[in-house]
């Protein structure tokens, strides 16, 4: 090497190596790129997204005299420029930020952690947070170690990887203290995910204090809807800091406290105030202009009217209404609900208030029907949307019990209770701002207002068992039992609620108050409330004693739908869990067990769960339970969808038929005899794991005759109309360069349920209908807001579809046949991804669009092989 060469080496060398001594500046060159993509590809082609350049400048200016590890370092932003990408190039470009001034902001470093920061207010955000951002990079440790720490990301999980001189910092899991809670959902299929991983590779020269010679680094946040993995939106960020030389400084300062220094520095710089290296964090909203929601409802309304429901049409104009309203206030919105010209729009109106909610909204429905006592499909129909917020607060809680707290229709008061029952479930489940206190309280009040239940009341006592259905708090396991243990139909709400609070939380002592039930002790019980205990107790990890009680009752066949459809569970549940199935087949060689007559069943009554779509990550399946009585009649039917992947499980559509006291039409003569009460047969609909009032076909002898000879009940009867709020879901994570990353993710389904049933009396056969057709949009936008640069991404999907169900029986002769269907229409799936970039107070804009369609055929499902083989005789009868 020739001389020169080896002695500039040497000047460098020695350079560095005296590098944050007092009164000496370290220059430095930065760059940061932010990209917006698909699929987290920093070196993608199709180049979206902006890149800075600035110098800065690094000084020690003052030293601890009694830790010389602890030092006051000057941070200095110069001559920062903008790029933005010119076929797919970045280029200069003019923009605000040419416009900024920036002061110096001094970080108090002690033993390679910054502890503080002074800035001034008045510089520009953005200024602020990229010296925060480079301040950040200062952060080191001479060790390997995972640790808590703050930085201006927030409290990140760190993980330090030393080797040498180099260090490897890996961020993630990190929470800025700014961030209003208040705006996300709590973790689940309906929400988002923000993905956020960050990696800096820093090389460092040891002197008197370590010292940065590069730095490089690169990020992601990754954001994406839980319900659908696909398509998902990335933000890339890479930075390079790299040391390029350095100076003399001359305002230095000696023998002094840190609180005597920054006096000083004030004396200068009069705005200096103290902080913390966290982000200043501003998110700007576009504010709608005022008075808007008014005429933007009319110019939409032909879209939401009743006949567009379950349309994109609907949906669409539901998404945007929805900002509108949120900032209106409550004045305006109650003249929108006064207003006769919008009267055929009023209940989706009713959907947009509860989806709203926000104060102004809330205050304005429950002032709109204040004085109503009597029963009201429309306050009902308002209260039902409410019960599918996505992310309910204290406020929408406190004042639906107050309302409650008023004397109320008894059909109101019932969906009033199982609404503030799932309305508490859903805000326990947000642990990050969920009230403890108030939530035992509303649990307190649903088991004090089930103690107090006139005897004489028929419904009082199940709306309440309802209620807690909904809340599924495990403190209220015990009282569920009790009810349990009484029997009669309380007992099946009663399970039922147990059934819907997660197993890992009831109580151990369950196990013996659900053996009870099962065994018919104290009390004679329903064959579907045994079966739903036994199925509880096969959840929790029976003990072999409990496992062979259950067994031998398969053996008993006197009642054959009840052995067969408890076998069907203890088959579903063993092919799912292993432990059991060991234990299962452990036992079933045992001589007091049976084998072959345990599991050979011959009653109609069965249960099953099979796969409907599986896409990116989410798999879809659909169930059936069918419970028959002995002549073939059905008894009781649920029939679901559900979502299952890594976030979580929920119920999306959950239809169930039942019927009782129809023994002396269908059944046995001992059946028959112990059976007295009023022929009764209805529906319950479940939506998004939110449990509704029953919808009751008739309640007596004469109604069901009445439906029979008059056929009022063989129209479709609208069941559930509504648009609701499926996604309500905000992110931010601040990049390591400062910049704030916002993920928004908003969804709307548009839904329109309603059964039919044919009889005929003359054919002694029925034919039942349950249509369930919806039109669903969820878009989800990440953006990089600036403030002199506004990077976007947005991701849509939408689509429309239906699922029906469909139900006939023969009645003709003994025995009865029953014929289930389902089947969906066509589906098709269009995703859209715009990912854009704008310089404000320029005309540029880059903008990028794809544009792709995914298509599921209809088709009909397979239930069980005695389903598919009544469906085969009931169709060759009738050709």
């Amino acid at each position: 090497m020739p001389v020169a060469g080896i002695l500039l080496l040497l000047a460098a060398i020695g350079a560095l190596s005296s590098a944050y001594d007092i009164g000496t500046v370290n220059k430095y060159s930065y760059e940061t790129t932010v990209l917006v993509s698909e699929k987290c590809d920093l070196e993608s082609n199709s180049v979206v997204g902006h890149h800075l350049k600035a110098t800065v400048h690094l000084t020690a200016v003052w030293e601890s005299s009694q830790n010389p590890s602890k030092r006051l370092i000057k941070i200095e932003l110069l001559n920062p420029k903008l790029s933005v990408p010119k076929k797919s190039v970045f280029k200069e470009h003019r923009s605000e930020l040419d416009k900024l001034s920036s002061s110096p902001s001094f970080i108090l470093w002690e033993d390679g952690v910054s502890k503080s920061i002074w800035d001034d207010p008045n510089e520009h955000y953005s200024l602020r947070n990229l010296k925060r951002g480079i301040a950040s990079l200062l952060q080191h440790r001479k060790n390997n170690q995972d640790v808590k720490e703050t930085d201006v990301s927030g409290e990140c999980d760190v993980i330090y990887k030393v080797e040498g001189n180099s260090i490897r910092r890996r961020k993630g899991n990190c929470e800025h203290s700014k961030f209003d809670k208040n705006l996300s959902q709590s973790h689940g299929v309906r929400s988002a995910s923000a993905v956020h991983q960050s990696t800096s590779d820093c090389e460092w020269k040891e002197g008197k204090l370590p010292a940065i010679s590069k730095c490089s680094s690169t990020e992601y946040v990754k954001l994406f809807s839980n319900a659908w993995h696909r398509p998902s939106l990335c933000i890339d960020e890479k930075s390079e800091f790299i040391y390029d030389g350095i100076e003399k400084e001359k305002n230095i300062y000696k023998n002094k406290n840190i609180e005597d220094i920054i006096n000083e520095l004030k004396k200068s710089q009069s705005g200096l105030e103290a902080g913390d290296l966290e982000a200043i964090f501003v998110i700007q909203d576009e504010k709608p202009k005022k008075r808007q929601l008014k005429p933007t409802i009319s110019r939409l309304q032909k879209d939401l009217s009743t006949e567009n429901l379950s349309s994109l049409k609907s949906v669409k104009a539901f998404y945007k209404l929805l900002p509108i309203i949120r900032t209106s206030s409550t004045e305006e919105i109650l003249q929108v609900l006064h207003n006769d010209k919008l009267e055929d729009v009023l209940p989706q109106l009713l959907d947009l208030v509860s989806a709203c909610a926000t104060k102004n909204c809330l205050k304005a429905a429950f002032e709109f029907f204040e004085a109503e006592n009597e029963y009201n499909s429309l306050l009902e129909h308002f209260v039902i949307s409410l019960s599918i917020l996505p992310r309910p607060n204290l406020f929408i809680l406190k004042e639906l019990k107050s309302f409650l707290a008023k004397e109320r229709e008894e059909k109101i008061e019932a969906t009033l209770l199982m609404t503030l029952g799932t309305l508490l479930k859903t805000y326990a489940e947000r642990q990050a701002i969920a009230d403890a206190e108030f939530i035992e309280e509303i649990r307190i009040f649903f088991e004090k207002g089930l103690k107090k239940c006139d005897k004489e009341s028929e419904f009082c006592v199940l709306n309440y068992l309802r209620s807690l259905r909904n809340a599924a708090r495990p403190r209220s396991a015990p009282i569920l039992l009790e009810y349990a243990l009484k029997g009669g139909a309380d007992a099946l709400e009663a399970v039922l609620g147990l059934k819907n609070i997660p197993v890992h939380l009831l109580p151990p002592q369950s196990q013996v108050g659900l053996l009870k039930v099962f065994n018919q002790i104290g009390a004679e019980q329903d064959r579907s409330t045994r079966a739903i205990a036994a199925e509880l107790l096969l959840k929790q990890n029976p003990k072999p004693d409990v496992l062979k009680n259950i067994l031998k009752t398969l053996l008993d066949q006197t009642d054959a739908e009840f052995s067969s459809f408890l076998a069907s569970k203890l088959m579903h549940h063993i092919s799912i869990d292993p432990v059991l199935r060991t234990n299962v087949i452990k036992l079933l060689p045992e001589k007091d067990i049976n084998y072959y007559h345990a599991l050979a069943q011959n009653g109609q009554s069965a249960l099953f769960r099979r796969p409907l779509v599986s896409v990116a990550g989410t798999n879809v399946t659909y169930g059936l339970e069918m419970e028959s009585l002995v002549g073939g009649m059905l008894k009781r039917t649920v029939f679901d969808v559900s979502f299952e992947n890594d976030a979580g499980g929920a119920s999306l559509l959950s239809v169930g038929l039942f019927a009782t006291g129809l023994n002396s039409i269908a059944g046995d003569a001992a059946e028959a005899a112990a059976d007295d009460s009023n022929p009764t047969a209805g529906m319950n609909l479940g939506f998004l794991d939110s449990y509704l009032r029953p919808y009751v076909f008739f309640r007596t002898t004469s109604e069901l005759m009445g439906h029979a000879w008059a056929g009022t009940a063989s129209e479709q009867t609208p069941v559930l109309q509504c648009i609701l709020a499926f996604s309500d879901d905000e992110k931010a994570v601040v990049l390591s360069n400062g910049m704030i990353v916002r993920g928004q993710l908003r969804g709307v389904l548009s839904t329109d349920s309603s059964a039919s049933a044919k009889i005929s009396l003359w054919n002694r056969n029925s034919k039942s209908l349950i249509k369930n057709v919806g039109a669903l949009i969820v878009r989800g936008v990440v953006s990089v807001d600036a403030g002199f640069v506004f990077t976007q991404g947005t991701i849509q999907f939408t689509g429309e579809s239906g699922i029906d169900f469909k139900v006939d029986v023969d009645f003709y002769e003994m025995p009865f046949t029953t014929c289930m269907q389902m089947e969906h229409t066509d589906l098709a799936i269009n995703f859209d991804v715009i990912r854009s970039v704008n310089v404000p107070g320029t005309n540029y804009e880059s903008k990028r669009k794809k544009k792709r369609v995914i298509y599921i055929p209809g088709r009909s499902f397979a239930f069980n092989k005695i389903n598919n083989d009544m469906c085969q005789s009931t169709n060759s009868e009738s050709e």
